[in-house]
């Protein structure tokens, strides 16, 4: 009997325990023969109990997230999610089809909602003090923020999710943070590190047995070799994932297999552009099946970079003309409304329509610095180098302690044969030593958070530190039905002191900001820079007419500071933007800080040096 024919036999309330095993293990080895398998015995399943229904419904709405039917899997998380709402308190299961479902409306593109599915599966998790789906629910979150180009959030949430992991050691769940920080560090160009991190996944799911996964990272792989040029490596890896087609069935992963094909025949050395031509065709066969929102506009763009390189522009232009009536909303697809502006004005300047070129590459510009500066390019940088400075420092304090007592241990074998009471002394000694190179260790990881989480300039909290508090508040606010404001602070005219003054001044008009911010609030309160002259004021547990009045009091503190005529004419202004949480606008705190940036620049907008709410 076949181990899928005796799944069969144990798909009762008795035999699940069993039945999951067995589910587990061809899931591991094979994605699409359990999802065949699993779809041809849902309705078995409904003789089962609610709490093993729910685990069947999550296996299977799963599989069908792995072969990329995004509606089906949350048609069938929905299903399961209504019959959860009969369990009388939530299950681990329920957060896992939280995060299921919150996969499969991310990929039909609609991120709100998973916004919402992945916090929802997040507090479940959090409330049953599950590691492993804390860590899960915070990576899937990390995902929403790249995807969404909030690449400093991101960077913050899974290097939470790692701080969980590793103590874990779940090969699983690092294989999913590695690759989710690959695709983090692709976004931020940091293609070395990128893949780095995407070996590192590779590895970590093979040790797991997850093949699907494994294959899924290979693709990655794959694709930054095709970025790198290293087209006989992306061939090799590319062919092998097409090699194991039946056991893959994501049309996904098979579609970007065959273009990194294409392009790799294309660009290696020794050119052949009718194979290129060929895979090309092949990736659209596949394509055309998806269901991922961006699926269709990513083949798109990639057809037409292809065709531009083989010089077919009227098929380049034509592909073009039918990706451009799905960039309707030009938040979500930014990045490929500039590759469609590159290609289109290149294209004219090569067919000497040098008028259409130079509109459209102006525009190209205009955008591509619009979606620089929109996603906090530098701030991210800074909490990258913080983050891999830290992770640098604790390895290197590890590894000196390790060499302290590598030594101590040493010296205690050296004089074991000498005098067994001087070695008892000495080993009296040796406990002292390593409790004082625990206690330097531990005293410099304090360090380290500190200097992590504080301004370099201003000593005040940093936007990292902002970001985490921030999120810890709003879901405090949400959880427990209580009030919680922003206050976005800007200091008004600083460019112009800066020309005038010079940066030394500028520097220490910031640094007293900080102080008279940090002094008036209350002890509750957390008062931070956010980046270059703006400031954020966290209240909890504050409404909006007292935030109102804070922010008033901090206004006229800062204006009539007497500091101010020992180093500029006149006084230092600011202008102020206060939000308070509202859960039916804000779902995230995210939200409610652009709420209190908006109206910081209504501020700005009707004169400066004022309060708007």
């Amino acid at each position: 009997m076949s181990y899928k024919a005796f799944a069969v036999d144990l798909l009762t309330d008795e035999g699940f325990e069993q039945f999951v095993q067995q589910i587990d293990k061809l899931k591991d080895s094979n994605s699409k023969e359990a999802y065949l398998f699993l779809q041809q015995y849902a309705d078995k399943a409904e003789e089962l109990s609610v709490d093993n229904r729910l685990v069947f419904y999550r296996y299977l709405a799963d599989t069908y997230s792995e072969q990329a039917q995004y509606q089906q899997s949350k048609e069938i998380a929905d299903k399961a999610l209504l019959l959860a709402k009969n369990l009388s308190s939530p299950s681990i299961v329920s957060a896992e089809l939280n995060y299921t479902r919150g996969f499969a409306v991310e990929n039909l593109g609609e991120f709100d909602s998973a916004i919402t599915n992945y916090q929802n599966g997040l507090e479940i998790a959090e409330s049953l003090n599950d590691k492993k789906n804390i860590a899960t629910g915070l990576i899937n979150l990390g995902a929403i923020y790249y995807l969404t180009q909030k690449f400093d959030r991101s960077l913050i949430v899974f290097n939470q999710a790692l701080n969980i992991a590793i103590p874990l050691k779940d090969n699983e769940l690092l294989g999913y943070i590695y690759s989710e920080l690959g695709i983090l560090y692709e976004y931020m160009y940091e293609e070395e590190k990128a893949m780095a991190f995407y070996l590192k996944s590779y590895e970590y799911f093979q040790q797991a047995g997850k093949n699907f996964n494994a294959y899924n990272s290979l693709r990655n792989i794959a694709i930054n070799h095709v970025r790198h040029r290293r087209y006989e490596e992306a061939i090799k890896i590319n062919k092998e994932i097409v090699e194991h087609e039946k056991e893959i069935g994501n049309i996904e992963i098979m579609a970007s297999a065959y273009m990194g094909l294409a392009w790799s025949y294309l660009k290696k050395k020794e050119s052949n552009p009718e194979a290129a031509y060929e895979y090309l065709k092949i990736s659209e066969q596949y394509s055309s099946q998806g269901e991922q929102y961006k699926i269709e506009v990513s083949f798109g763009i990639n057809k037409a970079y292809l065709l531009y390189e083989m010089k077919k522009y009227n098929e380049v232009l034509e592909t073009l003309s039918l990706i451009e009536p799905l960039l309707q909303d030009k938040k979500m697809h930014k990045a490929a409304i500039i590759n469609v502006l590159f290609l289109k004005s290149s294209i004219y300047y090569e067919q000497e329509q040098y008028e259409k070129a130079y509109h459209l590459q102006n525009e190209y510009f205009k955008l591509g610095t619009e979606l620089r500066e929109s996603s906090n390019y530098e701030a991210v940088e800074d909490l990258r180098m913080r983050y891999e400075s830290e992770q640098a420092d604790i390895k290197k304090q590890l590894l000196d302690q390790q060499q302290s007592l590598q030594t101590i241990r040493l010296k205690e074998s050296e004089y074991q044969e000498e005098n067994r009471n001087i070695i008892l002394a000495f080993s009296a000694i040796v406990v002292l030593i390593i409790g004082w190179f625990l206690l330097r260790i531990i005293r410099g990881q304090q360090r380290l958070v500190f200097l992590s989480q504080t301004d370099g300039l201003t000593g005040v909290v940093n936007r990292r530190r902002l970001i985490e508090l921030s999120d810890f508040f709003f879901y405090q606010a949400k959880k427990a039905k209580i009030e919680f404001s922003v206050l976005m602070i800007d200091v008004d005219d600083f460019k112009l002191i800066n020309d005038t003054y010079g940066h030394k001044v500028g520097d220490k008009v910031l640094t007293k900001v900080a102080q008279i911010g940090a002094a008036t609030m209350r002890s509750t309160d957390e008062f931070g820079r956010f980046g270059g002259e703006e400031f954020i004021a966290l209240l909890p547990e504050t409404g909006l007419e007292q935030a109102k009045n804070i922010a008033e009091r901090l206004r006229k503190s800062i204006n009539e500071h007497e500091i101010w005529r020992n180093l500029i004419k006149g006084n230092v202004a600011v202008s102020i933007g206060v939000s308070c949480v509202d859960l039916d606008v804000h779902k995230n705190a995210d939200d409610l800080i652009k709420s209190a940036d908006i109206l910081l620049y209504k501020a700005k907008n009707q004169g400066k040096n004022q309060v708007c709410y």
